[in-house]
């Protein structure tokens, strides 16, 4: 599993940011999946961008 980072806003929603390369997916180059390894959590002081633009 490729590792991110998760963004937690005070909106209480989540985004996430990738961060590296699992070992399979490190010679293509390429993230792997759709299961996520949360490397750590940053807590971010402000809206996420949907909640910014009203959506």
């Amino acid at each position: 599993m490729c590792r991110y980072y998760a963004h937690l806003h005070t909106c209480k929603h989540t985004t996430l940011s990738f961060a590296a390369f699992c070992g399979p997916a490190w010679p293509i180059q390429n993230p792997c999946g759709v299961v996520h390894d949360i490397w750590q959590t940053l807590t971010v002081e402000e809206l996420c961008d949907g909640c910014k633009g009203g959506g």
